[in-house]
């Protein structure tokens, strides 16, 4: 019954992927009445891990390309570097298409 409707729309977000297994964060696996005990902290390296950042987007019969992101990313590179490279050739293929 929703099949019209989610043919129109388009879903996109961005995903940082780590390159190792330690990404600097710590852990905490824990049980009830287990709560800050040292067994249940595993330690990891501290600093930043390699990492690549990525941006897609979907829609019911089609995707953008994925776009690799480097450095930060501020509003004027999402418009430049995504929107205008990326979403803008995009969606002309869809005709009524909700970007989200």
């Amino acid at each position: 019954m929703w099949v019209a409707e989610w043919n129109e729309v388009v879903f996109t977000d961005e995903s940082r992927i780590c390159l190792q297994h330690q990404d600097g964060r710590i852990r905490v696996w824990r049980h009830r009445g287990e709560r800050m005990l040292n067994s249940c902290v595993m330690h990891g390296n501290i600093g930043p891990a390699p990492s690549i950042v990525v941006w897609g987007g979907i829609g019911y019969h089609s995707r953008t390309p994925l776009v690799r992101i480097t450095g930060t990313l501020n509003s004027q590179r999402y418009i430049s570097e995504v929107l205008e490279f990326v979403v803008l050739p995009y969606l002309p293929g869809l005709a009524t298409a909700i970007f989200q």
